[in-house]
């Protein structure tokens, strides 16, 4: 099944906010979009490549856009491309004057606001998936931004510090502040599914099941404890499994798609 993608850039931020979208025919039609954000080394290109590709072609199938984008501070809008993207992120967050987690809200309102403004898709019809780092920023997504109607989570770095690189900022205000653990909280009754990995050594498993207790009562309490969902792929690393564009699928079509009743492509 051929992907159709086309390039497309947000100059209402600077620097503009590079994206690539997939659309379920090369017709272009206002439909259900699902933002992804990629890892903190991968790019926009990531989702479209390799063993990412297959979720990129599921969403197409069940007729959704996917648009790829790049947040401030890593992939392709790093601001020294020459270092690799965590010393870049490093010295962006240990920079007193710069606060790169809320350039990533404030990109992420500006693509909502976009997607909507152009036709890309309803303002009722936007939800969020993202890998490792870009699941954190998945994350805020859910909670900052009143116009996400789901997410998914996959290999979600949910404590920044747990990764090496950020050990040595353990306390830091900036990142104690924006710490997943801490900052994640009244998603719900948003459909929420965070996927992990029992032998994941860079986004540590536990710290996603920490986050998922902290908000089970918060789903419950909206009286939409099925909408919160964990899963742990067992003997999988920090690595893309293809359980996750089943699981992805299935998801998608039963907590964002459930009132569209348009055609699915093949």
């Amino acid at each position: 099944m051929p992907l159709h993608i086309y390039p497309v850039i947000i100059r209402s931020v600077s620097p503009p906010i590079q994206c690539l979208l997939s659309r379920p025919t090369p017709e272009f039609r206002s439909a259900p979009t699902i933002l992804y954000f990629h890892g903190l080394n991968g790019t926009r290109n990531q989702v479209f490549q390799d063993r990412y590709v297959e979720f990129a072609e599921a969403m197409q199938k069940i007729g959704c856009n996917l648009m790829s984008v790049e947040l401030r501070g890593h992939g392709e809008r790093r601001e020294k491309k020459e270092m690799p993207a965590i010393d870049n992120m490093m010295k962006i967050i240990t920079h007193k004057e710069l606060n790169p987690f809320d350039g990533a809200v404030l990109d992420i309102r500006k693509i909502i606001e976009f997607i909507i403004e152009k036709g890309i898709a309803p303002p009722s019809e936007i939800a969020v998936s993202g890998l490792s780092w870009g699941a954190m920023h998945a994350l805020y997504a859910m909670k900052t931004e009143r116009r996400i109607r789901c997410g998914l989570a996959l290999l979600p770095v949910c404590k920044i510090t747990a990764l090496v690189e950020f050990r040595g900022l353990e306390g830091h205000p900036l990142i104690a502040q924006y710490e997943p653990l801490n900052f994640i909280e009244k998603v719900a009754p948003k459909p929420l599914l965070m996927i992990t990995a029992e032998k994941d050594t860079r986004a540590d498993p536990r710290f996603a099941g920490y986050l998922y207790e902290k908000l089970y009562p918060e789903y419950v309490a909206e009286g939409a404890g099925d909408k919160l969902a964990y899963y742990m792929l067992l003997n999988n690393g920090h690595a893309y499994h293809p359980k996750m564009t089943e699981m992805a699928a299935e998801w998608f079509k039963q907590h964002f798609l459930i009132e569209q009743e348009g055609p699915k492509f093949e």
